[in-house]
């Protein structure tokens, strides 16, 4: 292996968060808004699927950072 290479970052990063921090925001935007749409719809499923769509891209704008 060159010698160059050996202390070279990785070429692609992990899409997901890595700290615990991280993952508490993403948590939290995720409880938050499923309990808002619960609130407001009185409907469980509406209220986990904007969930699940609010942690998939809190997921994506926390790895990028």
């Amino acid at each position: 292996m060159d010698r160059g290479l050996k202390n070279a970052p990785p070429r692609y990063k992990k899409l997901r968060p890595g700290d615990w921090v991280e993952w508490l925001i993403v948590a939290l935007l995720f409880a938050v808004s499923s309990i808002g749409v619960y609130v407001l719809t009185s409907s469980l499923l509406p209220a986990l699927f904007v969930g699940v769509l609010v942690w998939v891209v809190a997921i994506g704008v926390v790895a990028m950072l």
